[in-house]
Parts: C-alpha cells; structure tokens; sequence
C-alpha cells in the first residue's frame, strides 16, 4: 500500500465534531471518489455535537459502499485487509473516529487520524484507544462513483449547457485570429518606416504606407468591436441558460435538501454562474488573442535572430513557473473567499429574516457585532487572495523588466555590430512589448480558470443531486390511505417513531395528537412526499405504495396548509393563484361562495392588495386565511393541515372548521394540532402519537374514557 498515496488522502484537518465525515471523506478518496464535506455532513446528520456511527453507515451506504457496523478485535483487524473506520478514545476520552488502513508486521497498523494525520501504530498502541471495540467496515459496490466517472459527467453537462453557443463562439474566435494578425502591423511598419521608406525620402511611399496602416487599424478595431458585440450575445444566452438549468435544478430537487441548507448559500451558488461565464469569455477572446499573438510573436523574433528568438522561448517557463508554484494556494483561498461569501450572505439574509425579534429583544448591537465578525472574516479571505495576486504581479513583472533589458541589450549590441537594422530593433522592442503582457496573461489565466472551475464543481454538486422520482401510476382520485407499520428517522438520529398504523378515508376527518417533537409534523411531511420512510407501508386506495404514485398527479390532488405560511410578492389574487390561470369571474363566484369575501373585503384594497415581501403587513390569521382559499380553491382530495387554524381568532376557526364540514364529503382532511378543546366536536377518530407510535386512537368520548396524552388534557386540574 502506497503511504504517499494515503497521505494524499488524509490531508483534511477539521475540529473535533467533523472527525467522522473526515474518515469517510478519506476512505472515499483512497477508493478514487470524490464527495464534499457538506454533503457528507448533510447524509450523516452531521451536527455541532458530532457524528454518530449509525450516520456514517447510513452516509456510506448513500455514497456507493456496502457499510456494516461490527464489534471486532485486533485480530479481524489484521485479517480484514481493507480500510475501515474505527470509534475510538483521545486523550480527554472523547470519542474520535479515525481509519484504520492495513496491517504491517514491522510498522504496525497504519491510521489515518483528522487530528494527528498519517502515523503507525502498534497493536499495544491500538488497543489502548480502541477500547469500544466497535469499527464500520466499507467495501464499494456497483453504485460507487470514482472521480474520474464524476468529473466526464461534469464535463458533459457543461457541453450540453454550451452547444447552443458553438457558432457564435466559433465566430468570436476566428475574429480573435484577425485581430491578433491585424496587431503585428504597427511593428511592421515601424521597422520600413525606418529602414526603408524615410531613408528612401519617397513621399508617396510615405503616404501610402500610412493610409495601408490606418486601414488596417481601423479593421482591428471594427473587428474587435464586432468580435465584443458576439461575445455579449453569447454571455446573455448563456447566463440565461445556465441559470435557468441550475434554478430548474434546485426546485425539482427533495425539500429535505433546502431543510439542510441556507437560503444565502443557494443565492451565493446561483452568483456562481457569472465567474463561469466571465471565464468563458477570457477564454474565447483575449486567451486567443493572446495565444496567437505569442506564436506569431516568435515566429517573427526567430527571423529576425535566431539567438532572440531562442531566448525569448527559454524566458517563459520562467512566468509559469513563478504562476504554478502558487497554484494550490489560491485555489485553497479561491474556495475559502467562495465559502465565506456564502455565509456572508446568509447571515444578511437570516438577520433581516429575524429584525423584529432583533428589535424586540434589543440585540441590535449584537448582531451587529456579529455581521462584523462574519463580514471582517469574509474581507480577510478576499485579502489573502488579493496578497497572492499582488506577489505574483510584481514577481512577473521583475521578470517581464529583466527580459526586456536582455533583449535590449542583445539587440542593440546586434546593431551597433552592424548585424542588425535601427527600424529592425525597433520592430523588435514592438514585438516583444506585445509578447510579454500576452505571456503574462496566459500565465496568469490559471487563476481565474480555477476560479471559475470551483465556481462551476459547486453548482454541479447541486445540479447532479438526484431530483424527486416523478414517474408512476395516475390515479383520478383519493379514496383511502393506509399507513401501515410505519418508521422513520432522521439521519445520524434515533429512531423517531415506529409501528404507526393510520387509516385516512374520504369523508373523515382524521387528527393526530400529540407532545411538540413527537413526529406529528412528519408523519405530514411523509404524506407530501418530503420525507423518505425506512419500514412500513402507506397505500393509496388499496393498491398502490405511495411512492408507485405519479408525484405531479398526486400532488395535483392532495393540499397542505403548513405551520409556516408562506406569502409571496404579489396581491391577494397572485397569492391565492399561484401563476395558475383562471377567469376572474370563477375566482370571484369561489371566494363568495365560501365566505372569504368577509375577510378579503377587510384589506385596504380588496383581491387587489398588495400584501409585500412575506405578507410582512399580514396578522397570523390573515395569512392562513390566504392560505385556506389558496387550498381550497385548489379542489383538493386529501388535505393536510398543520396547526393550520393555530394563529386564528375564536370567530375566524369556527368558520374555518364550518369550510371543513363543508367539503369533507369530497375530501380527505388529515389535521395535525395542540389546540385539542376544537377536535371534540369535529374529529372522527383522534390518534395519540406518544412513546414514539401511536398509543391508542378513537373519537373524543373513547379518548377520555381511558389514561392517555388527549384525556389528561380534558381532566380538571388542582392546585
């Protein structure tokens, strides 16, 4: 086993609560793959605390490997012979995961440790830390992705985006050729114009070589400008293609992404696309320009003197070299800028989210104090890189200088030897002034190129996360739903709740009980088809799994009021619609025949109020009103609702729950509350989700009938 290659593998130095998704992250890089530490974090249910062994084999197994936790000993370590991660004790008897790669009989066990590195140790060594015994072995299976099958896939998106601007960049490119031909003509002409037409005292000559110049000048420019129109084009159809494709992604992806992720880091990715766009424009313009200009500068260098030319070839590497020593380094603060731009803007996003809380509490300064903090570290990074990019600045231009004078030295001694003409070293000094700033940019293209290639792998990562599986059989409607045996938990976490049986029939109204965190909500979420259950079933209308059903079409049927209402920019009727066509007429006969006018009519400008960002002038009952018609009008057939009168006055949920009676002959109400005094009167069977299942169900008077959650809230309480 090669060590150099294991150290390569083992290079990420983390704190203490990211040791585990470091040993995974290495494991996953000594079999050839590639994952990010968010992503791992996200599938291991990674939190400050840590992780725990049950999330790394629930990440393992989503990441491509057959994981298997095991209680071994020293013994079936030595005989295992692959890498596997092992739970073991530091100094202050913390638990720490490292990787444990292979046996030797000299060195010992050679492990990967996040804090310590690469280091042997022995089997006594060994033993003394690894006294829980317990490891996680991980072999690849067929669903294991290397990097090198990653980055092709990378590379093919990235085609597929671009075909559409072949021509056109195709076009900006050839224009490119002309332009860096066209360049040369002013050092050309300088050197006739002082070896052969002043000498020559031809007027005419004169005049004609001019006016051959300023043609071809003009044509430079002409082109350039039409090669800038081209390239603005192409940027407009891109940009709009690559973030459309990139937001089509993000929306068609599971919500349990967005729940793991924060909304400044998804609008810092979407930015992300600029830095790709801004390359491809360097790349199809001045890097030709600049490419073409170095190879017909030399070209002309090497007729004039062999010996120039030679030097001129042997000073190059030197600007690389000065680039590509750097190289890891700044795409180390590339990634580092990128990332702190992103929690940045998260933290402006997520304050002014929460201002009235800010405001109410009076912690103005420190939040303040905060956003300084996270801006100063986020201004740090940017200087960091900015360091690199000014060292490298003045190191190629000493380089630049130094080549200079040894041309002009070189070719003024060819001159005063007479070997060489005065208009010659002048095209020389011409061609060497546009020889060195075109070297120099392509030397130091490596680094917006890397820019833009971390910029273009952290849009990939969420534009390739598998989107939700639509395809399935259509129903026409929602008769009964099932849940069988169900259970569920969140990743890296205990189980939430298990063996919960369920029956939700059209005609019924359903609710569950329960203590706040005992899985009521998602059990929900599970109905809409956000959360992925382990065991159990949920079958609809006696014949299909759930999640054999069509997802567009049983969304088209079912309809949710979350706890969180979400408003949008738009007035009432934008809010209700949703973009969905309709007559106003329909709208108008639905919303009175509901009794939604007493309330609408209440705004200042009736269906037409603007309600703002967030429905921030909205009272909590207004927005569940909104809410209720937006569901309502949707005709749904199973409806889900989640604290959905929890913000509404006394008057306003008696109307609510008058609008369920109304429509549950034709529908399936699933209601999920604490308020528990209003499900007397309208729920016909109550389940109680308690001591993680479902602990006894039935309708109000079989409830306080018996010792449970629901009954001790109706029993008269002492003092």
């Amino acid at each position: 086993m090669n060590l150099k290659h294991i150290e390569n593998t083992h290079t990420l130095q983390l704190d203490q609560s990211d040791c585990g998704v470091a040993c995974l992250v290495s494991i996953i890089r000594f079999y050839q793959g590639n994952n990010t530490l968010e992503k791992i974090r996200e599938l291991s249910g990674t939190t400050k605390q840590g992780t725990t062994m049950l999330g790394l084999y629930q990440a393992a197994n989503k990441l491509g490997f057959t994981a298997e936790g095991c209680e071994a000993d020293i013994q079936a370590l030595i005989d295992h012979k692959q890498p596997l991660i092992l739970l073991a004790l530091i100094e202050n008897q913390l638990n720490h995961y490292i990787v444990c790669y292979t046996y030797d009989e000299t060195k010992g066990f050679l492990i990967g440790d996040p804090g310590k590195g690469v280091l042997y140790l022995s089997i006594t060594e060994l033993e003394k830390i690894w006294v829980s015994k317990t490891c996680l072995t991980l072999e690849p299976n067929k669903t294991f992705i290397k990097e090198k099958t990653e980055k092709n896939a990378q590379i093919k998106w990235f085609l597929e985006i671009l075909k559409e601007d072949y021509k056109l960049l195709w076009i900006s490119i050839l224009l490119g050729v002309f332009i860096a031909g066209l360049g040369m003509a002013m050092s050309l002409f300088s050197q006739k114009l002082i070896d052969d037409i002043l000498p020559s005292h031809n007027i005419k000559k004169l005049i004609s070589g001019i006016g051959l110049l300023t043609i071809l000048l003009l044509a430079r420019v002409a082109l350039a400008v039409l090669r800038e129109f081209f390239l603005l084009q192409q940027s407009k159809d891109f940009n709009n293609r690559i973030n459309n494709q990139f937001f089509s992604s993000l929306l068609h992806l599971p919500k349990t992404f967005f729940d793991t992720r924060k909304i400044g880091e998804l609008v810092a990715r979407l930015n992300d696309t600029q830095r790709v766009q801004n390359v491809i424009k360097t790349l199809t313009s001045s890097l030709v320009i600049d490419i073409l200009i170095s190879v017909i500068s030399l070209g002309f260098l090497f007729s004039y003197s062999l010996k120039l030319g030679f030097i001129s070839l042997l000073s190059l590497p030197i600007y690389f070299f000065i680039i590509y020593k750097n190289n890891k380094k700044i795409i180390y603060l590339q990634k580092e800028v990128m990332q702190s731009y992103a929690i940045n803007e998260s933290n402006y996003i997520n304050t002014i989210q929460g201002i009235s809380t800010i405001k109410n509490d009076n912690k103005q300064e420190i939040f303040s104090e905060t956003n300084n903090l996270i801006f100063a570290n986020f201004q740090e990074r940017i200087f960091n890189l900015g360091k690199i990019n000014i060292t490298l600045s003045w190191q190629s231009g000493m380089a630049s200088v130094l080549f200079l004078i040894v041309v002009l030295i070189y070719a003024s001694i060819q001159v005063s030897n007479n070997e060489m003409k005065l208009g010659e070293l002048m095209a020389i000094l011409g061609i060497t002034g546009s020889l060195l700033p075109s070297i120099a940019n392509l030397a130091l293209v490596a680094i917006p190129i890397n820019e833009a290639k971390i910029a273009f792998i952290r849009m990939y990562e969420f534009a390739s996360i598998e989107k939700e599986e639509k395809e399935g059989f259509e129903i026409s409607g929602i008769e009964q739903i099932s849940i069988q045996n169900l259970s569920f938990h969140f990743a890296g976490r205990s189980e939430l709740f298990n063996n919960v049986n369920i029956e939700i029939r059209k005609g019924k109204f359903i609710a569950i009980v329960g203590e706040s965190g005992s899985g009521k909500s998602t059990v929900g979420q599970i109905l809409q088809r956000f959360n992925t259950y382990e065991e159990g079933n949920i079958i609809i209308n006696n014949q299909y799994e759930l999640s054999e059903i069509n997802l567009d079409n049983y969304r088209n049927l079912i309809g949710v009021i979350p706890q969180e209402i979400t408003i949008f920019n738009g007035n009432v009727v934008d809010n209700i619609l949703l973009g969905s066509k309709s007559a106003p007429e329909t709208l108008i006969d639905f919303i009175e025949n509901y009794g939604f006018d007493v309330y609408f009519n209440q705004f200042p400008q009736g269906l037409a109020t603007i309600l703002g960002e967030e429905g921030i002038n909205l009272s909590g009952g207004q927005k569940q009103i909104i809410a209720l018609a937006r569901v309502l009008y949707k005709k749904p057939q199973f409806l889900i609702l989640d604290e959905a009168t929890s913000a509404m006055d006394r008057n306003t949920e008696n109307f609510t729950m008058t609008l369920f009676q109304k429509i549950k002959p034709n529908c399936a109400i699933f209601f999920i509350s604490h308020r528990l005094n209003m499900l007397k009167n309208v729920a016909d069977t109550i389940y109680i989700l308690e001591d993680q299942t479902i602990s006894i169900s039935g309708n109000h008077q079989e409830l306080i009938e018996t010792d449970n959650f629901y009954s001790n809230y109706f029993k008269p309480q002492f003092i």
